[in-house]
């Protein structure tokens, strides 16, 4: 059950981080669109607080939020690519 919430939660931060995408390619050609950069904020807000629940519960995404106030947990398995494993 644990694995599935895991997925589950990964995958939301990843469709959430394609429309972040998205929206930004739109917004280069439509820089005044204030509907879609209001949008663009909310998405940004919902995507750091799934990131930011995903690496309390299983650890870093990325290397940037590797560090711990102790340790380097980016060195910690398993490792990010092989936790769908």
């Amino acid at each position: 059950m644990m694995m599935e919430d895991r997925k589950s939660l990964l995958k939301e931060i990843m469709a959430l981080d394609f429309k972040l995408y998205d929206l930004a390619l739109y917004l280069d050609t439509h820089p005044f669109d204030e509907d879609v950069l209001d949008m663009y904020q909310e998405l940004t807000e919902e995507v750091e607080e799934k990131k930011e629940k995903y690496e309390k519960m299983y650890g870093p995404l990325t290397i940037n939020n590797a560090a711990g106030e102790c340790e380097w947990k980016w060195i910690e398995n398993p490792w990010p690519w092989e936790r769908m494993v």
